[in-house]
């Protein structure tokens, strides 16, 4: 395989990767605008479904470390390519 081939491979890894961030960026925004809107301060406390709230921060804490990786993977990734 030569460098060029090598590189233009590197390349397109690269791409899928930060498209991946993006989509999953979005996802992570909507997860905290659902919790934000779950946990109204002004809703009255025994409405307030903390359950539901505590299940999707713990869905968007397991996205949020996924997405961390994703752009560590995207910064190694650019780092050998030299970009």
């Amino acid at each position: 395989m030569g460098i060029d081939t090598e590189r233009m491979k590197y390349k397109g890894r690269l791409a899928a990767k930060r498209e991946e961030a993006k989509s999953l960026h979005l996802r992570i925004e909507g997860d905290m605008h659902a919790i934000r809107n779950i946990l109204d301060p002004f809703m009255p406390l025994h409405e307030v479904r903390a359950d539901i709230a505590a299940a999707q921060a713990v869905e968007l804490a397991a996205k949020h470390a996924e997405y961390v990786g994703l752009l560590e993977e995207i910064k190694a990734i650019e780092k050998a390519l030299g970009d």
